[in-house]
């Protein structure tokens, strides 16, 4: 093993994933971690807590040796897509033998297994079919048909890191890449643990909560590097970007309900109950209250709208992505050299030099990112031409 990819969305980077860097190095053999980062927005259909370039810098600090930025639009998407868009970036890349993913389950075997129940549809198909019938919800109904074609493989994808982690080692058997999957056990809290814990590591999500509880963020020590809590000065979230999607919501509404249709994760009946919610006088969560339905789960309604917000249509989704943007770097790795002379399609180091049509994809989202930042603190952060590669020195 020499480079080692590592997807992640770092929101925000905390003691765990610095030992799971540390591990990687120190415990696994390798020379180097290229990170495949989401950006400003993350796979939850969220802002996320802090921008792009912060959450750099703390990867870099934690130890990453090279940082690029999975585009939005798979960024934001469900489990397949955002697996997909990471390892495409990741074998893009050329100089990447390995792909390390956490995991409770560490069975390489049984995760396989589970890859190729998920690939099976034709055999799944009529079973979802019969539990949507009965009234289940999508999520509920896909659960109930792989649990009745296989149970081990059902109960070990009831934990999201293991969907991931099957996504993760579906995309590297499609993509035949030569990328090996290296599961790597998770410790302390589970990913969907929503409170802190007494002792040992924290999950993003407890942390990004009692934030927006208004913990200090210094009172977080036992659970985030320092680096990380010099970058969370203004943690945004999704009501911070209400004014914004209901503007913009406003405004596609006068096509009615079929304006809504093209955008990445809708559907006919979501497309009308959003259309009837005009004028849209209500936050972000409201909003995602209000659509949730049995058919369209929280995560799904998130996602929805912040593709409405983005302009992410369908159509942006079909195609993998095109570049390599580089976030940032470190001198003392040669792994950014390496990435340049063996990358199978274009790297943006210096964003005013690319190509306008490969920068596009990042350009929306950053914008929006730092106008609502601005509007929170008064801090103008470099729009997505100004902002060049974090360097770690």
């Amino acid at each position: 093993m020499k480079n080692v990819a590592v997807i992640a969305e770092y929101n925000p980077f905390h003691k765990g994933h610095a030992y799971q860097l540390r591990q990687l190095k120190e415990k696994e053999g390798a020379e180097a971690v290229l990170v495949v980062m989401s950006g400003d927005f993350v796979q939850r259909g969220e802002p996320a807590v802090a921008d792009k370039a912060a959450r750099t810098r703390m990867a870099l600090a934690g130890g990453a040796d090279l940082v690029i930025e999975l585009p939005p639009a798979f960024a934001t998407g469900s489990a397949e897509l955002f697996a997909r868009g990471a390892v495409s970036l990741a074998a893009a890349c050329g100089c990447i033998d390995t792909l390390a993913f956490g995991a409770s389950c560490t069975d390489l075997a049984a995760l396989k297994k589970a890859a190729a129940s998920l690939r099976d549809e034709e055999s799944l198909r009529d079973t979802l079919r019969e539990k949507l019938r009965a009234g289940l919800s999508y999520p509920a109904a896909a659960a109930a048909a792989l649990e009745a074609v296989d149970p081990e493989s059902a109960a070990l994808l009831k934990d999201p890191n293991h969907i991931l982690a099957a996504e993760y080692i579906r995309a590297l058997e499609d993509g035949a890449c030569g990328i090996r999957p290296l599961p790597l056990k998770r410790e302390g809290s589970p990913h969907t643990a929503a409170a802190l814990p007494e002792e040992g590591f924290a999950s993003a999500g407890a942390i990004r909560a009692a934030i927006r509880e208004g913990l200090p963020v210094k009172k977080l020590s036992a659970f985030l590097p320092e680096a990380s809590m010099e970058e969370l000065d203004c943690p945004l979230f999704p009501n911070h970007f209400s004014a914004a999607l209901s503007a913009g919501l406003l405004r596609l509404s006068e096509g009615g309900a079929d304006a809504f249709l093209p955008f990445a994760d809708s559907a006919p009946e979501l497309a009308v109950r959003l259309a009837e919610l005009a004028p849209f006088d209500c936050t972000f969560g409201e909003m995602v209250g209000r659509l949730k339905t049995r058919a369209f789960s929280e995560a799904r309604v998130r996602r929805f709208l912040i593709h409405v917000l983005l302009g992410i249509r369908k159509e942006d989704q079909q195609t993998l992505p095109q570049a390599i943007r580089i976030l940032g770097l470190s001198r003392r790795s040669d792994l950014p050299a390496q990435l340049k002379r063996s990358a199978s399609i274009p790297v943006i180091a210096k964003p005013a030099d690319a190509a306008p049509g490969l920068m596009e994809p990042f350009v929306t989202a950053r914008r929006l990112y730092c106008q609502t930042r601005y509007f929170a603190d008064g801090v103008r952060l470099p729009d997505e031409y100004r902002l060049s590669p974090v360097v770690a020195e």
